[in-house]
């Protein structure tokens, strides 16, 4: 079976233990799961009780540590999360920091009733963490896209346009949204954004439609088109995001 993976990525706070609680609680509604291991090495490790205040452990910040990477599990699904983000906007070295929300959806869960409750767990990750930028799509397609750099740099690029991509509004500013409004499958999002979906399941894409919007949009905006970008050229620069959300 197909596995899926969800990401979403913010530049939100997220040092609120309510936030995170509330958060939790939506996703185990969403889902009809239950929350059941939560660690910072190894989800078998922590067992996860949300009405105890899980949100207060996830923002519970060593003496010296400046970011959190966690890691959860759901009872029933089996459902993996990930969930990676900075105290502060920028690293002690200075860098702007993005955080990230992963889902490993596995393929028996993609399916089915299964595909519904994902789309709507979906906007509930962009509506509550305050994404910039989200996707969803099975496993093998998005590991089959290939950054400039070794690894991701949101400020050069996106990952790419997938079976559900969510652009907040300043995404949709930066790609216009009479163009993003002009593809047959875009609709409105939480946030004043938008989201694609391409398909009622992920396997139901057309093998050419990802690509096709990509170069709609612009291709450069997208890993695998080119090494020679400059942050903020194709995509929208950390520091310039945070410097809208403050305005």
């Amino acid at each position: 079976m197909n596995e899926l993976w969800i990401a979403h990525y913010s530049i939100c706070s997220w040092n609120s233990a309510k936030t995170w609680d509330d958060y939790l609680r939506a996703i185990e509604l969403v889902l009809d799961d239950r929350l059941l291991k939560l660690d910072e090495n190894d989800p078998v490790r922590r067992k996860a009780d949300t009405s105890r205040s899980e949100g207060a452990y996830i923002v519970e910040f060593g003496e010296m540590e400046e970011s959190r990477w966690l890691h959860g599990r759901f009872e029933k699904s089996k459902i993996e999360m990930e969930i990676q983000f900075n105290k502060n906007f920028r690293d002690s070295f200075g860098r702007a920091w993005r955080n990230r929300v992963m889902f490993y959806v596995p393929g028996k869960f993609a399916s089915g009733v299964g595909i519904r409750r994902l789309i709507e767990l979906f906007r509930l990750g962009n509506e509550a963490l305050g994404a910039f930028y989200a996707y969803a799509d099975l496993k093998e397609v998005i590991c089959a896209k290939k950054p400039s750099t070794p690894s991701l740099n949101i400020s050069l690029e996106l990952m790419g346009v997938f079976w559900l991509t969510y652009f907040g509004s300043d995404y949709c500013a930066f790609f216009g949204r009479d163009t993003l409004s002009g593809l047959a499958e875009t609709g409105e999002g939480p946030n004043n954004g938008m989201t694609l979906q391409l398909a009622d399941f992920p396997l139901h894409v057309a093998l050419t439609r990802r690509d096709a919007i990509e170069h709609e949009l612009g291709a450069l905006s997208f890993a695998g088109y080119g090494r020679d970008k400059e942050p903020g050229q194709y995509a929208i620069a950390l520091e310039d995001l945070k410097r809208a959300q403050d305005y």
